[in-house]
C-alpha cells in the first residue's frame, strides 16, 4: 500500500499545529510584557525559545491521532505559561522563599537589591545573621549598641584563635558583669554579598552564648535600618 499522501498529510497537520503553537506562545507573551514584544530582551527570550524548540521537536516525531497530540499541545503551552509567568513575577518569588528561608533557617537572609540584605526578626525580636568570617561560617545576634564584634570563646576556637597565645587587657561591661576581652583582627566578613576586611574584634574572656554582631562592621555599611520586625543592611 502507498502511505505517501498519508505522511504528507501528517506532515501538513504538523506544521498548521506548530504553526497554531507558535502565534499562540508568542501572543501570549507578547501581551505579558509591558512594553510588547519589543520591549524584550534576549534574556527573555530565552525560555520561549526552549519551549518553542520542545514543542516543534515533539511534534515533527509524532504519529499519533490528533486528540493526543492535542492532549500534548496543551501541556507544553502550559508549561511554556507557567514559565513565562515565573521569570516575570521572578523577584517576587525570591522574596517569598527568603521570608521562607527564614522561618526554617533564621539568619540566612534574603538579598532583594544588589548589595542589600533583609533579616527578619526572630520570636523574641532579635536578629540573627549567618556570617563568613575568615571563611568559617558564624551566626551572630546583632547589637547596634556594641561598639565592635564579640567573639565567644567557642566561636574563637573555631576561627582558629589560641586561647593561650591570646591578652586579655580590655575590660568590657557586659549584661552579666564586669569582663575582659582580647582584641583580634578578623581578615574577611562576609553577610551575603555585604564584605568586610580587617574588622577589629574582641573575644570574650566570660560566659557569651552567641557571638555579637556590632559597630566595627555594621559601620562599615552604607545603611543599617530596622523597621519594625525587619532589618535592612546596604553596602
Amino acid at each position: 500500500m502507498d502511505r505517501r499522501p498519508r505522511k504528507a498529510g501528517n506532515w501538513t497537520l504538523h506544521l498548521a499545529l506548530i504553526a497554531a503553537v507558535l502565534t499562540a506562545v508568542i501572543g501570549m507573551a507578547a501581551s505579558m510584557a509591558p512594553g510588547g514584544l519589543g520591549d524584550w530582551d534576549v534574556a527573555r527570550a530565552i525560555p520561549l525559545g526552549v519551549i518553542v524548540i520542545l514543542m516543534v521537536l515533539r511534534l515533527s516525531v509524532s504519529t499519533r491521532p490528533l486528540g493526543q497530540m492535542a492532549k500534548q499541545l496543551s501541556v507544553f503551552v502550559a508549561l511554556g505559561a507557567v514559565l513565562i509567568v515565573g521569570y516575570s513575577y521572578r523577584d517576587d518569588l525570591n522574596a517569598i522563599l527568603g521570608r521562607t528561608m527564614e522561618t526554617v533557617a533564621p539568619g540566612h537572609g534574603t538579598q532583594v537589591a544588589p548589595g542589600v540584605m533583609r533579616f527578619e526578626a526572630d520570636d523574641g525580636g532579635s536578629f540573627v545573621v549567618n556570617a563568613t568570617v575568615n571563611g568559617t561560617a558564624v551566626r551572630f545576634l546583632v547589637d547596634t549598641g556594641a561598639s565592635g564584634i564579640a567573639l565567644s570563646q567557642r566561636d574563637a576556637r573555631r576561627l582558629g584563635f589560641d586561647d593561650d597565645k591570646l591578652d586579655y587587657n580590655t575590660p568590657i561591661l557586659t549584661a552579666n558583669g564586669m569582663t575582659r576581652a582580647a582584641q583580634v583582627t578578623l581578615r574577611s566578613i562576609t553577610v551575603g554579598p555585604l564584605n568586610g576586611n580587617d574588622i577589629k574584634a574582641w573575644v570574650n574572656k566570660g560566659e557569651l552564648d552567641q557571638s555579637l554582631l556590632g559597630m566595627s562592621y555594621l559601620s562599615t555599611l552604607g545603611r543599617v535600618e530596622i523597621r519594625g520586625h525587619t532589618l535592612t543592611l546596604e553596602r
